[in-house]
């Protein structure tokens, strides 16, 4: 968690809005993650393993009340999903979900504890376990118990809500990755203050090597950092070094800025599935206004807080307009973009979402309908996967359709492709 401080003899602490938002996030997700892959409803068990490494004492307090902390976050929402779940199927589907809890300090886990027993939750080795610990000291145990409860396909959501930039070695983040192909990771990153204190020294060479960033490379970041839009290109380099070290194809960010500090928080989804990424990006329009994202919704989307001081810089905040605009923005710059790839050959419309997923604040959906209307206005067509040409009054697109030029390019001028 952050700074908060839990103890079993005393009153957990008052929660502040980014904690929050990132509980809303973290809830809002898990529920969508079991209506995404339990949709066939001959399936009688689903197995599943949800893994909180700095789980913190399991509740706050909002005001006067007490409210769920992320451990207790992800027990209901396994139990409410398998009751949500099972209201009409005939067959009924068991949620076989096992749950690892780790934070360093004992009276974390000890007030941990206290909270799962006054809740009937019983702590063992086969459902619910809370080990206090580094996490990444315990990491390997969780990688082999998933492996055995789940030897062929391993689903499961890491949490790492870690305080600062430099408690989670990214190589870890691979590991899981790397070792767990289904499986996601969600990752706190303080970002404003690994930008506000780069420098060429050994102690940020020291503070920063569980990023895997070389003296050489924080130099570059320095240079980049004094240049005009300099922050924002800081920001945009660190996110794709993020994704490139973890190993992580797909990655979803959302910028939370703390009313207390004002310093950046990212929380960062990853993962290597393509339908991660879309359910994750679905939960920015569906929450708005809780994160702040910076630049246009199209391929120059920057996905994190850039230069506060800029004023040609478009507060993207997931609304109505914000939507129509990127719109816009995507009939003007996807032609182009489509144009270079397919210029050879046809590509897949499953193979154009991938390439464009990290670039924009689009979902798939809001990509197709995008290329359909290029369809409509003749810059392109539409194969099946045998070649033969799809109608123009297309309503929806396949993954497996091919998007190809038409056998006559349109006139320059009346081209929306420069």
């Amino acid at each position: 968690m952050s700074s908060f401080e839990w103890h079993p003899s005393e009153p957990p602490p008052q929660i502040e809005p980014h904690s929050k938002a990132k509980l809303e996030v973290l809830r809002r997700y898990i529920q969508e993650y079991f209506d995404k892959l339990n949709v066939y409803p001959q399936r009688e068990e689903f197995r599943f393993d949800l893994i909180d490494g700095f789980a913190g004492g399991g509740t706050f307090h909002d005001g006067n009340t007490e409210i769920s902390g992320t451990p207790l976050v992800m027990l209901e929402e396994a139990e409410k999903a398998e009751e949500r779940l099972n209201r009409k199927r005939k067959k009924q589907l068991h949620i076989n979900c096992k749950f690892y809890f780790v934070d360093k300090e004992r009276a974390h886990t000890d007030h941990l504890r206290k909270v799962l027993r006054e809740r009937g939750y019983k702590i063992d080795e086969e459902k619910i376990v809370v080990r206090t610990g580094l996490f990444e000291n315990e990491v390997k145990d969780i990688l082999r118990s998933i492996k055995q409860r789940q030897p062929r396909i391993g689903r499961a959501i890491f949490l790492l809500d870690q305080t600062g930039f430099s408690q989670v070695e990214l190589s870890l983040v691979y590991r899981i990755l790397n070792e767990l192909p289904a499986a996601e990771v969600i990752l706190t990153f303080a970002a404003d203050a690994l930008v506000n204190h780069l420098a060429e020294t050994p102690e940020m060479v020291k503070a920063v090597s569980p990023l895997q960033l070389t003296e050489s490379y924080i130099g570059d970041l320095i240079q980049y950092k004094e240049r005009a839009g300099g922050r924002a290109l800081v920001q945009r380099t660190l996110r794709n070094h993020i994704r490139t070290v973890t190993g992580a194809e797909y990655d979803t960010p959302f910028f939370i800025r703390p009313r207390e500090s004002r310093r950046a928080l990212w929380f960062l989804h990853l993962s290597r599935h393509p339908t991660a990424r879309d359910v994750m990006i679905q939960l920015h329009w569906d929450i708005q206004n809780r994160f702040e994202h910076y630049g246009p919704g199209d391929f120059s989307m920057l996905g994190w807080d850039a230069l506060r001081d800029s004023s040609n810089l478009h507060l993207f905040r997931f609304g109505d307009l914000d939507k129509k605009q990127m719109q816009d923005q995507l009939l003007d710059s996807l032609p182009e973009k489509l144009y270079s790839l397919i210029s050879e050959q046809p590509i897949t419309v499953d193979a154009m979402r991938h390439i464009f997923a990290n670039q924009t604040a689009a979902r798939f959906s809001d990509l197709d309908q995008i290329v359909l209307q290029l369809v409509r206005e003749k810059e392109f067509q539409i194969l099946d996967p045998e070649g033969k040409v799809r109608s123009r009054l297309l309503k929806h697109l396949k993954p497996t359709d091919l998007i190809a030029l038409p056998p006559t390019l349109l006139l320059p001028g009346f081209s929306r492709i420069r």
